[in-house]
């Protein structure tokens, strides 16, 4: 299908970053919709921006229906500064992001986990990836792809220490761990999300661990 017009939320993120890139880049794009906090900083005649703060994503108006959204929002909790304000990054405003693309007629559906993700975990991260991912399966999207990459590995704007250190880890341990859990490149987890937009769902709602997204983002 050409003429696709995408939404994307998480644009200034390590994976946010290379799906617009890539979208710009792909034919069957006519037109990505980045629903931001910021400017991007980037210039293509087939992105808009549309800057706003996500509280209001309930009542954000769009000039078009949409084919595809995309997901890339996520934060940590250094970086939330509290509990609340993790969940509301990382839960609430994807949600609510999801909300407005199924208001929009969206078709096919992409988000970003991770691997561990369990609604029923005793680590506050993981509970709430698991909490939004349930959250996502009961909006009665008509596709939904689930991504749960393990450790990203790429240029971020900001530092994050655990990732850092796990990267370190990664490097030296490459060898011996299992391929799901070794680190993946950003790069990878964003070529692999537009491959599956770019191809018919098979299911209603599908899961994609870190092995499985690096052989789709090769």
């Amino acid at each position: 299908m050409n003429n696709r017009i995408a939404l994307i939320i998480g644009s200034t993120g390590l994976i946010g970053k290379n799906i617009v890139t890539l979208l710009t880049e792909n034919e069957q794009y006519d037109k990505i919709i980045s629903i931001t906090r910021r400017p991007l900083g980037i210039s293509h005649p087939k992105l808009s921006e549309v800057i706003t703060n996500f509280e209001n994503l309930n009542t954000l108006e769009l000039s078009t229906d949409i084919d595809i959204a995309f997901c890339c929002l996520g934060t940590t909790m250094k970086q939330a500064g509290s509990k609340e304000a993790f969940y509301k990054v990382d839960h609430t405003f994807i949600v609510d992001f999801f909300k407005l693309a199924k208001r929009y007629n969206v078709k096919n559906s992409l988000v970003v986990s991770s691997m561990g993700a369990d609604k029923h975990s005793f680590i506050y991260y993981n509970k709430v990836k698991g909490e939004t991912e349930y959250a996502l399966m009961n909006l009665g999207l008509p596709a939904l792809n689930i991504f749960q990459p393990s450790l990203l590995i790429g240029n971020r704007e900001e530092s994050r220490f655990g990732e850092d250190l796990g990267k370190v880890f990664n490097q030296f341990l490459s060898p011996i761990i299992p391929k799901k859990y070794k680190g993946i490149e950003g790069v990878t987890v964003a070529k692999a999300m537009i491959k599956q937009a770019d191809s018919t769902p098979s299911k209603k709602v599908s899961f994609f661990t870190s092995d499985q997204i690096q052989e789709l983002g090769k």
